[in-house]
């Protein structure tokens, strides 16, 4: 596009006041060297000039006042999206954050030689004055280079092309603050945590995530986005030997030293120009050790049962020692193991001592709990563990060992109407008067003998409420994630809503949800064409790998969505249409 050059000859003419100045960017390939013309308007007022090799707009001699600046492609190259952004000037001081710096009010442009013309390289102090406009977003039509990873498509209803649908890849597209919210069932809201987008590297996960104290030296890869070639993991804070493979995975030595010792050490990744990821953490675990198991206790004269261990640390040939002796051992992982009671070793009441050892050489022998063998009711769990104050009556589950026919449950020290199940359960009747205010209520169960369980706590809470979300920082145009909300209140039904759009959410207990945070997308036009486009940190380092993406199409005014599933190949383009009849 020629623009008109003003060329200025009087040594008098000094200054243009007030001059704006648009520098333009290529948001695909995050250049201002624009595909294809564009023209470009404030107002009324066309360009003075356009600054030679650059897309880099001048506009001398505008009036103060309010102004829309339009972008938009030549009808011949239809490359871009159309923009228009306010402008108003004079522009603020340094309150206006788009500055490049603090201006005490709108800065004159003066000329460095005004015996040039405005466009000769000699005039650079001329353009203090600019205001950045960053990401044209490329069309259905933009020349994207070959082995661009696209997806492309059509999207119709009743055969007609839909103009306005919108086909999403992800949530989080851009920088920014979106809040989290949970809605329960009964319409109660929480009250608001802010889920804050940044350009940052984001570690996802570690592989392996544990490993055992004293081990060999490893390779460890982390998984996440906005890694950059030079990028460093650290472990601990102290910087490993890093092989960039992508801007989604990175492999690091861990030295056999680092690992000398059982903890939990944070992995984090730098990237050169400074910035710092979030951190994930690296367990290192003694070997072999017992966290818990299950059941922890048992009544005398039970059948025999399954002993379920879980730890870490466990050998593919470890065993259970019950009292110092080795029991016929089944080893499910790493973290787990179980082995089966028969009824002659649990015929008296006892303390028996519990152990899991992997044979080595050398031996290892884990820490030393104890399995009970009682005459008294013991309970395992209750069904719900959880309640809201105020909900109706409902029916108390308590499962456990050694209950009689007779069994009583008590909440909170009264006797509750109880039916005898079998001799691992009870169920009870809780009335709402009694879960009407939260708080923790003891539950225990008494035999007819006279002897009680212990207690077993039945938590009543109130509406939910939001204490923590992790995480709590995202980059921009992130992969899908799983956001970890953590709080009270929360049911089986809880729904967890981002910026106000609900995500497909997971109940993991009353205090902590999972939420499903997809991709963005692209908003089709008149011609209901759409494209989205992938960086290379979407796949991961195996040239022609590829992933499956689910398209959602949300029409204009329509409630419903249409979903449709994409396989998408790195360096390939594949063609979608999307019915939405």
């Amino acid at each position: 596009m020629t623009m008109p050059v003003l060329t200025i000859s009087s040594p008098d003419v000094r200054e243009l006041r007030p001059t704006l100045v648009l520098q333009l960017r290529d948001a695909f390939l995050d250049s201002n060297d624009l595909q294809g013309e564009v023209t470009v308007t404030v107002g009324k007022h066309s360009p003075t000039f356009q600054k030679k090799g650059e897309a880099t707009f001048v506009f001398a001699n505008l009036p103060n006042g309010s102004y829309s600046a339009t972008i938009c492609s030549i009808a011949d190259e239809p490359y871009y999206l159309p923009v228009s952004i306010p402008i108003i000037l004079p522009f603020p001081s340094s309150t206006d954050s788009a500055w490049p710096q603090p201006w005490a009010g709108y800065p004159n442009v003066t000329l460095a030689d005004p015996t040039l013309t405005l466009d000769d390289p000699g005039q650079a102090p001329a353009y203090l004055a600019q205001r950045d406009l960053t990401g044209l977003l490329p069309t259905t039509k933009y020349p994207f280079p070959p082995g661009t990873t696209l997806v492309r498509g059509l999207v119709t209803l009743a055969g007609a092309p839909v103009s306005g649908a919108f086909v999403s890849m992800a949530l989080l597209a851009a920088t920014g603050a979106f809040p989290v919210t949970v809605v329960n069932p009964d319409g109660t809201v929480s009250a608001t945590k802010i889920l804050t987008v940044v350009n940052t590297p984001v570690v996802d996960s570690l592989l392996p995530s544990v490993v055992i104290a004293g081990g060999p030296t490893f390779n460890l890869t982390v998984q996440g986005t906005g890694f950059v070639s030079g990028a460093t993991v650290r472990l601990a804070g102290v910087a490993l030997t890093t092989t960039y493979l992508s801007s989604a995975a990175l492999t690091a030595e861990v030295p056999r030293a680092a690992i000398v010792n059982a903890g939990q050490f944070a992995v984090s990744v730098s990237n050169p120009d400074g910035t710092v990821s979030n951190q994930q953490m690296l367990s290192v675990s003694a070997a072999p050790a017992i966290t818990a198991f299950s059941p922890s206790s048992v009544a005398v004269g039970s059948a025999g049962f399954t002993l379920s261990v879980q730890g870490s640390g466990f050998a593919a040939n470890a065993t259970i020692q019950l009292q110092g002796v080795s029991i016929k051992t089944k080893v499910l992982s790493s973290t787990q193991v179980t082995a089966n009671i028969s009824a002659a070793q649990i015929a008296f009441s006892a303390q028996l001592s519990l152990t899991v050892v992997n044979p080595g050489p050398p031996q290892q022998v884990s820490n030393v709990l104890a399995l009970s063998i009682v005459n008294t009711p013991v309970i395992a769990s209750l069904q719900p563990a959880t309640v809201i104050a105020g909900s109706p009556d409902f029916t108390l589950v308590v499962l456990g060992t050694g209950y009689a026919a007779a069994s009583v449950v008590k909440l909170g020290g009264v006797a509750l109407a109880t039916q005898f199940d079998s001799s691992s359960q009870l169920s009870a009747t809780v009335t709402a008067a009694e879960i009407a205010a939260a708080g923790n209520l003891n539950t225990t169960v008494s035999n007819p003998t006279g002897t009680t369980s212990a207690a077993s706590v039945l938590a009543v809470v109130a509406g939910p409420s939001i204490a923590s979300i992790d995480p709590t920082s995202v980059t921009t145009g992130s992969v899908a994630f799983t956001l970890v909300v953590k709080g009270t209140g929360f049911t089986s039904g809880s729904l967890v809503e981002l910026n106000g759009t609900e995500l497909a959410t997971s109940y993991v207990s009353s205090t902590e949800l999972h939420a499903h945070v997809p991709r963005s997308g692209y908003t089709t036009g008149a011609d209901g064409t759409y494209v989205l486009y992938f960086d290379s940190g979407e796949f991961d380092a195996i040239p022609g790998s590829g992933l499956t993406v689910t398209l959602v199409v949300t029409r204009p005014g329509a409630a419903n969505q249409t979903t449709q599933d994409v396989s998408v190949l790195r360096g390939a383009t594949v063609s979608s249409d999307i019915d939405i009849t």
